[in-house]
């Protein structure tokens, strides 16, 4: 099974030194969401040669760990950080109609709270640093409040233009 090191997850957290936030919450998002708590915050992880081994782990557990072949490169990585007393509410990503699917990577464990849940049927995604996980994303899921210190993970949205149409997602 593919995954991230500790000190790969530590260099990929360490790029909200380089990088620019944006502080989401449900008044700023673009996406109209009246009533979910939505508060973290979000840095846009470009593809470039000091990046690419990023993209390229997650291509490999795509096609290695979940039978998904990339077909058209993905050229954005978000990395979100939520810290004490953020969240992002129960939702799904249906905003976007030929977005597909979702891959996320828990970057740390050391912090309470922040679970991340997937419905239908219900599942916890452990956290341990480097896991990786995909689901479709028509599925609904969220992140718990954090109760004490700073969860960081990477999202990638996948669309039908990013995989080969013929395989079956999860």
């Amino acid at each position: 099974m593919i995954s991230f090191s500790k000190e790969e997850c530590g260099r990929i957290i360490n790029l909200t030194q380089e990088i620019e936030g944006t502080h989401r919450d449900a008044n700023s998002t673009h996406v109209e969401r009246p009533r979910e708590k939505i508060t973290y915050t979000y840095y846009n992880i470009f593809r470039n040669e000091n990046v690419d081994w990023i993209f390229d782990k997650i291509t490999e557990f795509l096609l290695l760990d979940e039978n998904v072949e990339i077909v058209k490169p993905f050229e954005v990585i978000h990395l979100h950080k939520y810290e004490a007393g953020n969240q992002f509410e129960r939702h799904n990503d249906v905003y976007y109609p030929n977005q597909k699917l979702n891959v996320g990577v828990c970057l740390n464990d050391d912090y309470d709270g922040g679970e991340f849940i997937l419905y239908g049927p219900k599942e916890i995604i452990p956290k341990k640093a480097g896991t990786i996980y995909s689901f479709r994303n028509t599925r609904e899921h969220e992140v718990t409040k954090i109760e004490n210190g700073i969860r960081y993970s990477l999202i990638i949205f996948l669309s039908k233009e990013n995989i080969k149409e013929s395989v079956s997602l999860i």
